[in-house]
């Protein structure tokens, strides 16, 4: 009768350590696990080292869904400098704008370009990882002063009234008047006929055709690749022809 009543105890026994041990691992998997998981990706990123190092890491929690995140990493590295009250290498948020590099910076300097700035840099350009940007110093904008009055020896020709021709007001001009009217005494080599390419001093029939065939041409240096003309030759008919 004793060893009946002590197997129903030990039976007890084990069947209430089974049921312990099913409640710890359901209380386990159920409560303990949701509660303090955290992101695979996260905790490895961590764990491992990620290349962009963190601006900021945040922990938050919320308590009906029971996670907690870690976030956030560097996502925009981006070089400021040239005009700027801080330059530097400063981390930013994805979809950020240049102005907000340069707000990162300290903002534009005194001497910076503004109207360089104004016309070329796009202040609502979205930034990309590892940009380059470059404000530059009013002091780097060329100015180039152009002469727009006639020469010494024009000016010497209308104070004393010796000619009648109109003279040019600027460089430019003058040297367009100059190549119009050489225009139309040369010999253009792209377009003119095998008679007006052979009335050339030392061009024949035969070499004439050869430059005919040779067209176009982008100068008139490129005769020089004709067979035949050399540079004896060409020195003969540099001042007689134009493109």
């Amino acid at each position: 009768m004793e060893n009946v009543l002590q197997k129903k105890n030990i039976i007890k026994q084990v069947l209430f350590s089974l049921s312990f041990f099913l409640l710890g691992i359901l209380f386990d998997h159920f409560i303990l696990y949701p509660y303090f998981n955290f992101p695979k990706e996260d905790v490895k990123g961590v764990q491992e080292g990620e290349t962009n190092i963190p601006e900021q890491i945040t922990v938050s929690s919320t308590q009906g869904d029971k996670k907690i995140t870690i976030e956030k990493t560097c996502s925009l590295y981006v070089d400021t400098s040239g005009a700027v009250k801080q330059p530097g290498v400063f981390c930013l948020d994805e979809g950020s704008m240049v102005i907000d590099a340069i707000t990162k910076a300290g903002g534009f300097t005194s001497t910076a370009a503004y109207r360089f700035v104004a016309r070329r840099i796009n202040l609502s350009q979205k930034l990309v990882n590892n940009q380059k940007i470059y404000i530059p110093f009013e002091e780097e904008m060329e100015c180039k002063i152009l002469s727009f009055l006639p020469q010494t020896k024009q000016v010497e020709t209308i104070v004393s009234n010796t000619s009648t021709i109109p003279l040019p007001t600027s460089e430019i001009e003058e040297s367009t008047d100059t190549v119009t009217e050489d225009s139309s005494s040369c010999v253009n080599i792209n377009n003119d006929s095998l008679e007006k390419l052979d009335s050339l001093p030392g061009i024949g029939p035969v070499m004439a055709q050869k430059i005919i065939d040779g067209r176009p041409y982008e100068k008139i240096e490129d005769l020089l690749n004709v067979s035949g003309i050399g540079e004896s030759l060409f020195s003969k008919i540099k001042n007689q022809i134009c493109i």
